[in-house]
């Protein structure tokens, strides 16, 4: 979930590259060992249950394990391949729930839900932008990426590719998980299963090192919100695409942001 104080915070570009790791400085803080915790206890309640779900919690398990590895801060002053690799770490989880849920059928891809559940995702990703306060006309005219600052491009679209693959595979992660233990057990267990999804959904934002912008009362506000409220559209609707929709409203924007950043930068450096 991209928040604007997230974009609005990218660094400028910084001087020479630097190793991908900081061996000096693994032990977690507390911050992000709270955020492990949760993903490994939603890991856990997957591999407890029942087909499909076993494998995306291994899935989460090993993106929590990687998430957790000491990343060297700040990112700018990294290489484009030590970049692009945590980005890939940290889509582990979303990228391996949408494996799976195409591998074994899962029943909600199927399910598209009713028009009107689209026009609630879409005022539902009006409102997440409204609480993340981004200013869409200066989004529009540049002037947004220009206080931004420029970062090197490899950087940007590294994070704008996450910012829009994240929400396909967060939705089948952290949402059609519920709507699979309503379907595989009963509808009385997607609700538990889906409020620790929910935590984790916000948590798994928190365990790679850094704030990056996520540690103020607004940017954290808008991600329990989205939790909270995504959930209740997924289960309410049946279907998770409303929730998308909501998702991809909200994301886009700072994907552009993004984008802009890297297209104003300097020439990449391997």
């Amino acid at each position: 979930m991209a928040t604007t104080e997230e974009q609005e915070r990218t660094p400028a570009i910084a001087g020479p590259l630097t190793s991908v790791f900081d061996w000096g400085h693994w032990p977690l803080s507390r911050g992000r060992l709270a955020g492990a915790a949760c993903a490994v206890a939603f890991a856990v309640a997957l591999c407890a249950a029942v087909g499909s779900l076993r494998a995306m919690g291994v899935f989460v398990l090993l993106e929590t394990l990687l998430l957790a590895l000491p990343w060297r801060l700040p990112r700018t002053e990294r290489s484009a391949v030590g970049f692009w690799t945590e980005t890939v770490c940290g889509l582990l989880g979303p990228l391996g729930a949408i494996a799976v849920a195409v591998w074994n059928g899962a029943a909600w891809l199927r399910e598209p839900g009713e028009p009107a559940w689209y026009v609630a995702g879409a005022a539902l990703g009006g409102v997440l932008l409204w609480l993340g306060g981004m200013n869409l006309r200066a989004l529009a005219t540049g002037e947004l990426s220009f206080l931004a600052g420029p970062t090197r491009p490899a950087h940007g679209y590294a994070r704008a590719t996450a910012i829009i693959v994240g929400p396909f595979g967060e939705e089948a992660l952290y949402r059609g998980t519920a709507l699979t233990a309503a379907s595989a057990v009963s509808t009385p267990v997607a609700l538990p299963l889906g409020l620790l999804a929910a935590v984790a959904f916000v948590a798994r934002h928190h365990i790679a090192p850094g704030a990056n912008g996520r540690d103020s009362t607004r940017a954290m506000g808008v991600e329990v919100s989205a939790a909270a409220l995504l959930l209740a559209l997924t289960l309410l609707s049946h279907s998770v695409w409303p929730a998308l929709l909501a998702h991809l409203i909200n994301n886009i924007p700072s994907a552009v942001l993004q984008i802009q950043c890297a297209r104003s930068g300097r020439a990449d450096t391997p």
